[in-house]
């Protein structure tokens, strides 16, 4: 599907000395996050979207990339969002909430925000993509839905992408105790990528002494659907309260 590649591109928009690092979803791009981007700088602060290797390029391309490149650039870019500010906070998506987790929990972050991450993909055979990937190399994932915002994903990925993605969910189990800052878990009831009660163990497995779950009326792409406003906002006053100074 051709797509505007400026549109792709990842937005850095100065603020003040609080940061956000958003970060997208699984074969997406930074249009995911956008609408939360937005908001947050109106609020005041610095925000920067994360563009993760792979992606908004090709499947073949995402391919040669796992997991641990996917983490490795998040955070690389919350170290150069800390020059800039005084405090960052992470915010994914998705497969992004999963490597804003392990962030949080591998580094000093002043806060955690995930947004319809995965423990539980629904769809059954991506517990056998380890298995898979052996004798299936492209799995076909449909055309995106329609949704408020515009968003873009590939419409198949490799079958040994999905085993990095499981990889990274048990990653991300392991280190969710170790998450010990301010965190915001938000899910979609509707949700039909993974299954909502997601989010319930996200909440109840964190590290964190200050954490909230909030569970909107919506699907999986709840930043650029219809509820965007109304989350967006919600994010926005989490941050406000539990922010640093």
């Amino acid at each position: 599907m051709p797509i505007n590649s400026d549109l792709i591109q990842p937005l850095y928009l100065e603020g003040d000395s609080t940061g956000c690092l958003l970060v997208h979803g699984f074969t997406s791009t930074p249009m995911d996050v956008r609408p939360l981007s937005k908001h947050l700088h109106s609020l005041g602060f610095t925000c920067r979207e994360a563009l993760l290797p792979g992606h908004g390029t090709n499947p073949e391309d995402m391919a040669k990339y796992g997991w641990r490149d996917w983490l490795g650039a998040v955070e690389l870019e919350l170290s150069q969002l800390k020059i800039k500010c005084s405090q960052v906070w992470v915010l994914g998506f998705s497969m992004g909430g999963i490597l804003a987790l392990l962030t949080a929990a591998r580094n000093e972050t002043a806060g955690l925000v995930t947004v319809s991450a995965p423990v539980w993909p629904r769809p059954q055979r991506a517990k056998y993509a380890f298995f898979l990937q052996y004798v299936q190399k492209y799995a076909q994932l449909g055309k995106p839905g329609k949704n408020r915002f515009p968003s873009w994903r590939y419409e198949q990925v490799a079958v040994k992408n999905v085993a990095d993605l499981m990889a990274l969910i048990r990653a991300g189990k392991r280190a969710i105790s170790k998450v010990a800052v301010p965190a915001l878990v938000v899910q979609g009831r509707e949700d039909r990528t993974i299954q909502p009660r997601s989010a319930q163990y996200i909440y109840d497995n964190l590290g964190s002494c200050q954490k909230e779950i909030y569970y909107s009326r919506g699907e999986h792409m709840l930043l650029v659907g219809e509820q965007s406003q109304e989350i967006c906002r919600r994010i926005g006053e989490f941050i406000l309260r539990n922010r640093r100074g």
